[in-house]
């Protein structure tokens, strides 16, 4: 059972950190393309303080499940893929 409350407390410190640093976290999000249907976002990489989504159909976590980001940029799969 230590070994379950030293992970907990060592995922609380990340996450207090993460709610610290969203001034240095930007959020890139591939937008699905088929407006008016339910979406949710998956991480599709993560490098530092960027983080890519993909918007896949169907219900699921959007992006304030994910923390706080300074920017948010959205992109069509064409811009993505230029």
């Amino acid at each position: 059972m230590a070994h379950r409350a030293s992970i907990r407390k060592r995922l609380d410190r990340l996450e207090a950190a993460r709610q610290a640093n969203a001034a240095d976290r930007a959020a890139f999000i591939v937008l699905a393309g088929d407006g008016g249907h339910e979406h949710h976002l998956e991480i599709t990489s993560c490098d530092g303080g960027r983080v890519w989504f993909q918007e896949r159909p169907g219900p699921g976590p959007q992006l304030a499940d994910f923390g706080n980001f300074a920017q948010v940029i959205d992109f069509s799969e064409d811009e993505a893929n230029f």
